[in-house]
């Protein structure tokens, strides 16, 4: 259903229990934690998603419903190379056939105990974001899988700024192409799991994570257990250890070259 209300009426609509708020549509993330670029520091959290689309719809012209995915969030306090890998878990609801998918931005959401509540697709706020930014195009919900996007939550944008989610990579389990080519980043394997590597700057990062079968919309499944692992893989040098290296070499290859003049016999 489009939403083509302007912000203050569906505001005013919210206010006087005209519109009802989707309470499942709201994003609660689970938090992988703080590391500090120490490779072999890792993480793992077993989670649950609505159905095995969730993230390839988030690929099309009109956008995805938060609520269909697993949303993660970490801190890097030192940069480094972090490891992200994503696949069904049976042991969650007995159930298994997750074709995972998941996108990593940088940035947060809301956190559930901030002015407002956490962020979901069908605050006033966020549907006025995403009337905006789609140029009053029809959409689903705000999340958008290859895209910088925002969204927001109960509490008035001016005083509360909406979150902003700046895009860096995702990845996907098999290929898929649903009539207008190849969506890009599919691991060309579908076997379940996804794996993918970035190198990331200290900061604080986001992960929405869900299903990439889009054919299975009209399935009648409720939840697929998924289990996300972080990983760091290695550890980033700051700039001045780079200098250091640099200059080390710089005195390593001078010393060698004033030993190899001393040793020449003169002519």
């Amino acid at each position: 259903m489009r939403h083509s209300l302007n912000y203050a009426l569906v505001l005013a609509g919210l206010v006087a229990g005209f519109v009802s708020v989707p309470v499942k549509a709201h994003i609660f993330t689970h938090d992988f934690g703080v590391f500090d670029g120490s490779t072999g520091a890792t993480a793992t959290i077993l989670s649950g998603v609505s159905g095995n689309y969730g993230w390839i719809d988030g690929t099309d012209a009109d956008w995805g419903d938060t609520h269909k995915l697993s949303v993660y969030q970490f801190t890097l306090t030192g940069a480094a190379d972090v490891q992200l890998s994503f696949e069904q878990a049976v042991a969650l609801g007995g159930r298994n056939g997750l074709n995972p998918g998941f996108s990593l931005y940088s940035g947060l959401v809301h956190d559930p105990a901030s002015p407002g509540g956490p962020d979901h697709d069908f605050s006033a706020g966020s549907i006025f974001i995403r009337d905006t930014d789609s140029g009053g195009a029809v959409t689903e919900g705000a999340f958008r899988a290859l895209h910088d996007w925002r969204i927001t939550n109960e509490s008035d944008p001016a005083v509360v700024p909406p979150s902003v989610l700046t895009y860096i990579g995702h990845a996907y389990d098999g290929s898929q192409d649903y009539g207008t080519g190849v969506i890009p980043g599919g691991d060309g394997l579908l076997d379940h799991k996804v794996t993918q590597t970035f190198h990331l700057a200290a900061g604080d990062y986001t992960v929405f994570a869900g299903g990439s079968d889009y054919a299975s919309q009209l399935a009648a499944v409720k939840s697929l257990g998924v289990s996300g692992t972080l990983s760091v893989i290695s550890a980033v040098p700051e700039p001045e250890t780079y200098a250091m290296l640099l200059a080390g070499l710089g005195l390593v290859g001078a010393l060698t070259r004033q030993r190899n003049t001393a040793g020449k016999p003169r002519e």
